[in-house]
């Protein structure tokens, strides 16, 4: 919609564009009431005074981006014939359309807080200057949709000095914070080291960790708010839900981000605290040794993780009846531990490395004695051995389930209890009669009389079963 379709121009106010403004009054009957002539006086000679500067381009663009003739600035009228005390922000009409059939909508955020009426000659100049200026602002702004700035502006952040550097050495960032965080920084050498390499490892990633995960390295993806500001001929692109905000600058091409760093430093900053942490790496013979020790003896247990896995199922059922496999004891923490194909003593290869707890580090050199050449033999006699002491565990239909003085609840009895409780809903109180062979009217009438279950404990007291009951099913 162009705005000349809604707005009305006067031959005594040319630099003046006269708007609807809220939306039951889609029309203006009359302007300049008495008391207002004066007002709309200055207000034309200040408008026409700073329009006469702009240059024909901008001119151009002016009158494109409002749809008219003529260059002017608009200016609010409402209730069809008083004047709106505050002009109109230029966001009202960049990249939006309005309906020919209603008065533009009176929100406080698309006009400027200023009374035009109650200022000075001087002020009011200034304030014209302003206006004026934004709008040109958003003429230039208006040769383009909202989604083509917002592209621009994600390529220029992406473009940014300390993005690419990010972007370039995203490993590396990523293996810093890995490394800072994990336990093999306790057995490395040396403690002091470790220690100043932590210290600058929190001025070197103070930049990188400043910018939200959702903008390394690209534009996040949520909605944006832009908030132009013609003074500095810049857009200010902000992400509510990330709470992050860059700079646009519209005539460079070019972001800026809330805080800017020495781009050779940081450079030269992140390049130092990788060949810092290698030179430690280098130096930890031992702790690298350990780290091999634990991959090797991890790949042999995986070539064997089947019947490990058998063998500690067997183990859980026979809880405390069986000794564990020194295999299967290792395999239960190593296979928590996640290597790289080849480690390396540097920052790269280390941060691949997840040991959740470094004391198996410790141990490492105790598991490769009790490393077995016959590993899978050994590992079959243990299972065999299970499989014969489970066969021995196996469940008969004389095991006692439940006993309170001479009462024995036997398996078998316990596994018809559980057998009628799923065919059937009862109350404790009835199983518990039915239990005990109680032939009540209720009972028989449900037919529960002739259950198998019927009197299958009527030599048990009431209070027994119930305790039975409770504790068994």
């Amino acid at each position: 919609m162009q705005l000349q379709q809604i707005a009305y121009q006067f031959n005594d106010y040319p630099s003046l564009l006269f708007v609807p403004a809220g939306r039951k009054y889609p029309e203006i009957r009359s302007i300049g009431h008495k008391e207002e002539r004066a007002a709309l006086s200055r207000l034309q000679q200040a408008a026409a005074q700073e329009l006469q500067s702009v240059p024909e381009e901008e001119m151009t663009l002016l009158k494109t981006f409002l749809g008219t003739d003529r260059p002017s600035i608009p200016l609010p009228v409402y209730k069809q014939e008083r004047l709106y005390p505050h002009l109109i922000r230029p966001e009202m009409f960049l990249w939006k359309k309005h309906s020919v059939q209603r008065g533009l909508p009176i929100n406080s955020s698309y006009f400027y807080p200023e009374v035009y009426g109650t200022l000075s000659a001087q002020d009011l100049s200034r304030h014209v200057k302003k206006v004026v200026q934004e709008y040109l602002f958003c003429a230039r702004l208006n040769k383009l949709e909202r989604k083509h700035w917002l592209e621009k502006i994600n390529s220029a952040y992406t473009q940014h000095p300390l993005i690419r550097l990010a972007s370039s050495k995203e490993a590396v960032i990523q293996a810093v914070e890995i490394m800072n965080k994990s336990s093999l920084l306790g057995v490395l050498k040396y403690p002091e080291d470790i220690s100043y390499w932590r210290h600058r490892v929190e001025i070197v990633m103070r930049p990188y960790r400043s910018i939200p995960p959702a903008w390394q390295w690209t534009v996040c993806s949520h909605e944006k708010e832009l908030t132009l500001h013609a003074d500095t001929d810049s857009i200010i692109c902000t992400c509510s839900a990330c709470r992050y905000s860059v700079s646009y600058h519209v005539s460079k091409d070019e972001a800026s981000l809330p805080d800017e760093v020495n781009i050779p430093q940081a450079t030269k900053r992140i390049a130092t605290i990788e060949r810092q942490f290698n030179e430690i790496a280098v130096q930890s013979e031992e702790t690298m040794e350990k780290l091999h020790a634990l991959k090797e003896i991890q790949t042999e247990l995986a070539q064997h993780a089947p019947i490990i896995t058998h063998i500690q199922d067997f183990q859980t059922r026979l809880e405390n009846a069986s000794e564990t496999h020194p295999a299967a004891a290792i395999y239960t923490e190593i296979e928590k531990l996640d290597f790289p194909n080849a480690i390396r003593p540097d920052l790269l290869s280390l941060a691949n490395i997840s040991v959740p707890d470094a004391s198996v580090l410790r141990r490492a050199e105790s598991w490769c004695k009790q490393h077995s050449h016959d590993l899978g033999e050994s590992l079959a006699r243990h299972l065999q051995k299970l499989q014969e002491l489970a066969e021995q565990h196996k469940p008969q239909a004389d095991d006692v389930m439940f006993e309170i003085k001479e009462f024995r609840l036997l398996r078998s009895h316990l596994e018809k209890i559980q057998l009628f409780l799923q065919e059937e809903t009862v109350p404790n109180h009835m199983l518990v009669q039915i239990l005990r062979g109680e032939a009540t009217s209720k009972i028989r009438r449900s037919g529960f009389h002739e259950a198998e279950v019927f009197g299958l404990l009527n030599e048990w007291p009431a209070k027994y079963i119930t305790k039975a009951i409770i504790k068994s099913c």
